[in-house]
């Protein structure tokens, strides 16, 4: 084949991809075309001609980029993205041009590379391109990047892309990222959790010199916003999240000059006010309280391990524990049953407001293998009995959380008890320890009990009583029919 037929080709092909971008453009303008023709207006019109003649001339120099060579267009586009970004493309198919809504290249297949590892697969990006003369190739100038359909795979050494995306220079140019999700895995590949990007997008404000994203995602079906403001001239982060669904708010300052970084994290939950003074390095993070006492923790980061002490004066448990609680909402949403989170958290209330003569509840909540440990918890009843969680586990089953485990009641006064329960005389006998498996529905707030003992001996009275109870339709007490209960618990062991 002649080079002139080959030369003949390529230039047949470039003008049908300009004529393809003209027919959409013409498409869309139709409309007008048959207003004008409804309203009788004479095509020969000079004027008319003359539109139209200078419509095809713009649109005809608008469609110039179509005949540039890709292959330089390619690396233009990547050296750009390395340059404000420092971060790699690589295309796995042709880019092609469009005309309209203004000019821009397309590619459906391609690939970001951090340190020669692809760590992202984008399905479509349009690139948009800009220049005082489309005749002059030099001179084209790469614009706003649009990143659909996207898929981060990400460990803990890659999340740094995002980093890099921050501390940019200065550009006029927006990076998009929309319909996307990020895979965060383990270094062993195990996926640890999938985030949603559903728009977000990273620029520059040049009136506050600040590199931002703005992005809205959802993790763990859970929606929300987060807006990061970078200022590298004062060695400064901002970042705002909100989650309407979960009702929290939280501002972060942090600066990063030094070594040793520090910062200030505000929550908002249902209009209460926490602050948080934090530190870190690259070995671990301390966090305290602004409210002196209230909490403090720590967590190491090699390995992974997280611990914290968080005290109460007072706390109302049924505003804890109700089913549009956030802490219920935290649980549902199997945040805390992740496999990869280890730690642990000591919960102290001393006083319960909404629960008669309960009081210094320790909380012990340990995290590991995917569960959720309460053993060793406790709680006392006024001062003369003690009541302790062992081997129980918090379960998420169908959307439902069940505390399963048992309860050993060791008491130091059991006739003070006896004389607030009203128990008759004869049925108020010596007694040590009372024993109990259960299961405590958290959503239905009902009980369920099995293998009842009294100082370590079995009662078959007493399980023919708790037999009867797990038969009832409602399973939940109140004052007057958790008396009731107590009542017949000791009747039944005293025979």
């Amino acid at each position: 084949m002649s080079k002139d037929n080959i030369f003949i080709k390529k230039l047949k092909k470039q003008f049908l991809s300009v004529n393809d971008s003209i027919e959409s453009y013409f498409s869309e303008i139709k409309p007008l075309f048959l207003k004008i023709k409804k309203n009788k207006f004479d095509p020969s019109n000079k004027a008319f001609l003359v539109l139209g003649f200078f419509l095809i001339l713009i649109l005809t120099y608008f469609s110039v980029p179509a005949f540039y060579d890709k292959n330089i267009i390619k690396s233009k586009i990547e050296s750009h993205f390395f340059q404000n970004f420092n971060a790699e493309l690589e295309f796995e198919e042709k880019i092609n041009f469009n005309l309209f809504p203004k000019p821009h290249f397309v590619s459906k297949r391609l690939n970001i590379l951090s340190d020669k590892n692809e760590i992202a697969k984008i399905k479509n990006a349009k690139i948009y391109i800009s220049n005082n003369n489309f005749f002059l190739f030099n001179d084209v100038k790469i614009g706003n990047i649009i990143f659909d359909k996207s898929e981060f795979n990400l460990t803990n050494k890659d999340i740094n892309i995002f980093k890099k995306f921050l501390f940019t220079d200065p550009s006029k140019n927006i990076l998009k990222i929309k319909k996307s999700k990020i895979f965060y895995k383990s270094l062993d590949g195990d996926v640890l959790f999938i985030c949603k990007i559903l728009d977000g997008k990273f620029f520059y404000n040049f009136q506050n010199l600040e590199n931002i994203l703005l992005s809205k995602n959802e993790i763990f079906n859970l929606p929300f916003t987060l807006e990061i403001k970078n200022n590298y001239f004062e060695d400064r982060i901002s970042t705002k999240l909100i989650s309407k669904k979960l009702r929290i708010n939280v501002e972060n300052e942090l600066n990063y000059k030094d070594k040793i970084k520090k910062g200030l994290v505000k929550f908002s939950l249902k209009n209460n006010d926490i602050s948080i003074d934090y530190k870190f390095d690259q070995k671990s993070l301390n966090f305290e309280s602004v409210r002196k006492n209230f909490f403090n923790g720590n967590i190491d980061l090699k390995p992974f391990y997280a611990s914290s002490n968080i005290n109460y004066e007072n706390a109302n448990l049924k505003n804890l524990l109700n089913n549009d609680s956030i802490l219920v909402e935290l649980i549902q949403s199997e945040i805390f049953f992740n496999e990869n989170l280890n730690g642990n958290i000591n919960l102290k209330i001393n006083k319960i407001t909404n629960l008669d003569q309960l009081n210094r509840l320790f909380l012990k909540i340990g995290f590991a293998e995917g569960n959720i440990d309460l053993s060793d918890s406790s709680i006392m009843w006024r001062d003369d009995l003690k009541i302790e969680f062992k081997d129980t586990l918090l379960n998420l089953n169908n959307n439902e959380i069940d505390i399963i485990g048992k309860l050993d009641f060791n008491f130091k006064n059991i006739e003070n008890l006896y004389s607030f329960f009203q128990v008759k005389k004869e049925f108020r006998k010596k007694i040590q320890k009372v024993s109990i498996d259960f299961v405590y529905n958290l959503n239905k707030k009902e009980f369920t009990f099995d293998n009842p003992q009294i100082d370590n001996y079995s009662n078959q009275d007493l399980q023919s009583l708790i037999n009867n109870f797990n038969k009832k339709e409602t399973r939940s007490f109140n004052k007057i029919t958790f008396k009731k209960f107590i009542n017949n618990f000791f009747n039944a062991y005293a025979g």
